[in-house]
């Protein structure tokens, strides 16, 4: 391995870790400060629901904008939007503040998905790399571990003293982010600037739907991918968005909540580094993945049923790590059934099935905790993905 391929990687990982440490300080305490600002349950809901409409309709646009002005570009630009996001976040107090915050946020977001590990594959394949990608990915994830332990404790603690702070200091690294990007950054002959189509994309976004329509009718694993994706993302509103008041109770501080987010990471981390022996152990992906979405569904169910820290906090973070456990399953098993030439697009289409899972989810258990409780979220959220776990499994054996 050469040293500028070395010194790429090197670079890459660094970037990740710095976005990644600026956006995890407000992980903990992200919906307890929404509350405090007085907002529902249902308010704060729909603050993130305009995250997600907005991830939804700019993926295309900020594509197109990556492959005419360069992966670089577009990365500094996604780290500025999401350090502007931020710092709105930490000045404002209001529900159209934060809805305004959510979806410059939403489109920096954008900016980065695809363009960033784009950047990484064509440099090092400009320079000559020819080693295992998935090494780097995996070094990429030990980072993001670290960082969603460490950042949300120090978070969490600076809420303590002052709950913009974190935004601000989240919206620091941020800005810290693009400047680096902007320096280390190289983007030279292995980068085609490309002339920008508006038609082209509405072309590549209606043979993505096309496509993905026809498959989503006629092959059965790829029918199970997309509903199993909209299910779990509708599922997992609840206890996404409403962890931090239903915990709070037990709590005495908002740093205890990083401490808790942290444990919650470590579960994830935990599922997914087991995966490969689980599905050894199930012999056959489509058991292990509904075996998976049934923990996940009857822990939603099960945490709000107790109210003693100890059982609840253990069944919540039980149901983490068998949301650890579904994404490398659900990887192996798309992957495993779908064509290489319809592999991007299909990939794509179940992306859009869980932003449009999310934002019906978020809908719905808003407007449940709101007029009837929190528990009643959780209760029906984990009972919809039981549901359609068991009719899935009935109909795809």
């Amino acid at each position: 391995m050469t040293k500028e391929i070395k010194e790429t990687i090197r670079h890459y990982l660094l970037l990740r870790s710095v976005s990644q440490f600026g956006i995890s300080f407000i992980s903990a305490f992200y919906v307890t400060f929404l509350i405090t600002k007085g907002l529902n349950l249902l308010e704060v809901n729909m603050v993130n629901f305009v995250f997600f409409t907005t991830l939804f309709i700019c993926e295309i646009p900020t594509g197109a904008f990556a492959d005419v002005f360069g992966r670089k570009v577009s990365y500094v630009v996604s780290c500025s939007l999401f350090s502007l996001g931020m710092f709105v976040y930490g000045l404002v107090d209001s529900f159209w503040g934060f809805a305004l915050a959510e979806s410059i946020a939403a489109v920096g977001a954008t900016f980065a998905s695809g363009a960033f590990r784009a950047w990484l594959i064509d440099r090092l394949r400009h320079q000559g790399f020819t080693g295992s990608l998935g090494k780097v990915f995996a070094q990429e994830q030990i980072v993001i571990g670290v960082v969603g332990i460490t950042g949300p404790i120090l978070g969490a603690f600076l809420a303590d003293k002052n709950q913009s702070l974190p935004w601000f200091a989240g919206g620091a690294f941020m800005a810290v982010g693009a400047v680096l990007a902007a320096v280390f950054m190289r983007e030279e002959d292995e980068f085609a600037y490309q002339k920008f189509s508006f038609k082209e994309g509405l072309k590549s976004m209606k043979e993505t739907i096309r496509v993905s329509a026809r498959y989503g009718a006629s092959n059965r694993a790829v029918k199970f991918i997309l509903i199993t994706s909209f299910a779990q993302l509708f599922a997992v509103q609840a206890p996404n968005m409403q962890w931090q008041p239903f915990f709070g109770q037990f709590l005495p501080n908002k740093t205890s909540f990083g401490f808790l987010f942290a444990s919650m990471s470590i579960a994830i981390m935990a599922g997914s580094a087991v995966a490969p022996w689980f599905l050894r152990q199930v012999e056959g992906e489509k058991k292990a993945i509904s075996l998976t979405q049934l923990v996940i569904g009857s822990g939603i169910c099960l945490t709000v049923m107790f109210d003693r820290i100890a059982p609840a906090l253990g069944i919540f973070l039980a149901h983490e790590f068998a949301r650890g456990l579904f994404l490398p399953l659900k990887d192996v098993y798309l992957n495993d059934n779908i064509p290489s030439k319809e592999r991007a697009t299909l990939i794509s289409f179940d992306a859009i099935s869980r932003h449009i899972g999310g934002m019906i989810g978020l809908v719905v258990s808003g407007v449940l905790a709101h007029y009837l409780s929190l528990p009643t979220a959780w209760i029906f959220s984990g009972l919809v993905l039981m549901v359609i776990t068991i009719l899935l499994w009935k109909n795809h054996q």
